[in-house]
């Protein structure tokens, strides 16, 4: 894309700053003697906007982004365009406090808007300025109590205060001016940046419920909830127009339905409904059947069309309707699914009918929690959390064959690193967040991406980042060369959900993710030859490991205690830190294999709840030869998930607990257990791992290093007697099918595109038959 020459200026109303949950509506209504050849939009908000041209809804976002680092989207509008009058309208919110978790959705509102119109060699231009009209919008209720305090505030919304603002012939007159905040690209902005959109536009298509869990009389009546749950959206086969009808005349009746949309789904939900007398529907949400009260619609009288401004995520709505002294007739209910547009899709088929399942759910838990970056969980914190994000970038480059999502995540990550060089474990904003464990993941998903795209532009932006980065790592070192104090106050300390990990002061499993850093970093800078750098790293990490293997292992045994203090070794050896060990290179050949056969496979360690270190020692078990151990464990732990009814990933799970659980604040199977205040996540993309390891082990494919031009076969298939499927890559689409004949004799055969070059592993370089597309 063209640079764009920015005339506009950030513009909002004169609205106390930090005023929370403000909905600002603007428009401007200018004059075109003809229709233009060409009419591209540049608009962006903080922190959110709908944009509408001449009443249409002509488009919305922008990504999420720190403030310094400002996206906005470009959207042609020329079809909406006509001759003579023309308007622009943009409803833009901003959460307008300091009070989340998280620490995103910062900073003061404001909107820019460019339109650039071109007329052949003539142009003219329509910008955001003080001459535009704004108003706090008429239609929602301000004052109103958080969804919970990773996230926004609920929605009271006044379809009363609907008044056509968005036509061209709505009289503005009596609106106040915009304020001007800054001209956009100003230094002392709040907005200093305006980046273009690194990603596609989001995928959306309507998604209708597929069953019913349940009907509520509750002194009123629901009939025709069935209609709902066609794709055409309350007509029957035959074609007839047919509703819901709900009846909640009697004095306090409140008739619901309780809708299964079968997985969990994210988008906006859209409702289209007569209400004769008005009355008022309320929307209840959940990932399982704990739902909870978001969105209220109070109605007007006659027909409406109703969807709440800000994104959902469910897989149980309960709709409520109260206060109608006629009968509310529904005619469409559903969901505007929205995810990241994957442009192709590969497959993964094998002898095992739990494997399949288990690699389908970690494909749609990946496709569910991309969107304008990667997100940990799409209901309680939508942040990018950048450990989740590299796991599931893994899924992505062996499921999807994209790289644009994932390389957006990692530079936003450096984009909002701290001036002391630690790059924050969330984002995409600037926070405070240091987890030291994540600054090394954020490091290894920078390597993964340059293997797999051999991006240079990439790795040459980031390259400041990184050598900050391992200046801070060094920063930390003590009198040994061993990061220390990795759990000082603020900092947080993860490695995993497990609170039987030892994490005081010199924590062996950030040590080895360290040393590991060291080494990548060093190939990293021989890659683009910077030798004495790549030397350096390097021996820093050689000597980090021997520190490690002298400091940190315990007296007369061939694991790791989990931490040093200055008291000494701790008691404990988890399976965490000893799998970061051999991960990391720290600990390798025998010695790695005698702790996974005597330590590991003896049950000597505690059994891991979480779902995001197993991606770690699956990797490990499957790469040290241990396929059958992997394989056990990726049926043991995902199966049983998919035997309490999962459709997607939980963020962590305890397959010992009471068969009748599943992740609740009750029910445990989760970090937060007897805490009414977190909502628990049935949808976290750290989970999908087995989806990458099945394509790469079990079908054999491993794209991991396609930016050399090369794909590796890899053949660790446990017990599984067949297998099938392809990957999607920029050359084409890798093919691979093998079965195990009832000698044992293996029969593999691949096809894969032209340009690829391809080396055969564990035997299959004396069986496998490849071939080249011509």
């Amino acid at each position: 894309m063209k640079p764009i020459d920015w005339q506009a200026q950030w513009i909002w109303n004169d609205l106390p700053e930090n005023t929370p949950n403000v909905y600002l509506e603007a428009r401007k209504v200018f004059e075109l003697e003809r229709v233009p050849e060409t009419a591209m939009l540049h608009i962006s908000a903080n922190q959110e906007y709908i944009v509408y041209v001449n009443g249409t809804k002509a488009g919305r976002g922008p990504s999420p982004s720190d403030n310094a680092w400002k996206y906005f989207d470009s959207i042609e509008v020329g079809s909406l365009l006509r001759s003579g009058r023309n308007a622009i309208a943009i409803l833009a919110y901003n959460f307008g406090t300091k009070e989340i978790v998280i620490e995103q959705a910062q900073g003061p509102g404001g909107i820019i808007a460019q339109l650039d119109l071109s007329f052949g060699s003539e142009t003219q231009r329509v910008c955001t300025d003080d001459s535009w009209r704004c108003r706090r919008s008429p239609r929602w209720v301000t004052k109103v109590t958080r969804q919970h305090m990773w996230g926004g505030y609920r929605e009271i919304y006044l379809a009363d205060g609907e008044d056509g603002w968005e036509g061209v012939d709505y009289d503005d007159a009596g609106w106040p001016g915009a304020v001007a905040i800054a001209p956009a690209m100003s230094a002392d902005s709040p907005w200093p940046r305006l980046l273009p959109r690194e990603i596609p536009f989001l995928s959306r298509r309507f998604v209708s419920p597929v069953s019913i869990v349940r009907t509520e009389a509750n002194y009123g009546t629901v009939d025709g909830a069935e209609y709902m749950l066609s794709e055409a959206g309350g007509r029957t086969e035959s074609g007839q127009s047919t509703a819901m009808r709900i009846e909640a005349g009697t004095p306090g009746a409140m008739p619901a339905v309780v809708f299964d949309f079968g997985r969990v789904t994210v988008g906006y939900v859209e409702i289209e409904l007569q209400a004769p007398e008005g009355g008022v529907i309320q929307l209840h949400y959940g990932e399982s059947l704990d739902l909870a009260h978001y969105d209220t619609f109070m109605l007007k009288q006659g027909s409406n069309r109703l969807e709440p401004f800000g994104r959902r995520a469910f897989r149980y709505v309960k709709l409520v309707v109260q206060a109608a002294s006629a009968p509310v007739a529904v005619s469409l209910f559903g969901v505007r699914f929205v995810h990241y547009d994957f442009a192709e899709m590969g497959t993964f088929e094998c002898s095992d009918p739990l494997l399949n399942r288990i690699w389908d759910v970690g494909t749609y838990t990946t496709i569910v929690n991309s969107q304008d970056h990667l997100e940990d969980c799409p209901l309680r914190e939508k942040a990018l959390w950048i450990a989740d994000a590299i796991v599931m970038g893994k899924v992505i480059y062996q499921t999807f064959g994209d790289s644009r999502l994932l390389r957006k995540c990692l530079l936003q990550g450096a984009r909002i690193q701290l001036p002391e060089g630690a790059i924050p474990g969330t984002g995409p904003e600037r926070n405070g967040k240091i987890l030291p464990d994540f600054c090394a993941h954020w490091l290894f998903g920078v390597y993964e991406h340059w293997t797999y795209t051999r991006d240079e532009a990439f790795l040459a932006e980031l390259w400041p980042s990184i050598v900050r980065l391992l200046d801070w790592f060094r920063a930390q070192e003590d009198e040994d060369g061993l990061f220390a104090k990795a759990n000082r106050r603020p900092w947080w300390c993860f490695i995993d959900w497990a609170e039987y990990i030892d994490r005081r002061d010199r924590v062996t499993a950030v040590n080895c993710f360290y040393a590991k850093a060291l080494g990548l970093a060093g190939e990293l800078a021989e890659a683009t030859d910077r030798a004495e750098q790549a030397n350096d790293w390097r021996e820093r990490g050689e000597s980090l490991k021997a520190a490690i293997r002298q400091k940190l292992r315990l007296e007369g045994r061939e694991e790791f205690a989990d931490c040093l203090t200055d008291e000494g070794l701790s008691i404990q050896s988890t399976a965490q830190t000893n799998f970061s060990a051999i991960w990391s290179g720290v600990t390798e050949g025998e010695e790695a294999d005698r702790y996974i056969r005597d330590q590991y496979e003896q049950g000597r360690t505690p059994e891991l709840k979480g779902a995001f270190f197993y991606h770690i020692v699956l990797e490990t078990l499957f790469s040290c030869g241990f396929d059958n151990r992997a394989i056990e464990k990726i049926r043991s732990y995902w199966g049983e998930m998919l035997s309490r009814g999962a459709t997607t990933w939980w963020e962590t799970f305890d397959p010992d607990s009471p068969h009748s659980t599943v992740p609740g604040p009750y029910m445990g199977n989760t970090p937060t257990y007897l805490r009414d205040d977190v909502p628990v996540s049935f949808c976290h993309g750290w989970g999908a791992a087995p989806t990458y390891l099945l394509t790469r082990y079990v079908l054999g494919i491993d794209v991991s290093e396609l930016g050399d031009g090369v794909v590796h076969f890899r053949f660790r298939p446990g017990d599984v007697g067949s297998a099938r499927g392809e990957v999607p890559t920029r050359y084409g689409t890798i093919k691979a099918e093998w079965s195990k004949g009832e000698d044992g004799a293996i029969r593999y055969r691949a096809i894969v595109p032209q340009g690829l070059q391809w080396i055969a592993h564990d035997g299959l370089d004396a069986c496998a038959e490849i071939k080249q597309l011509p």
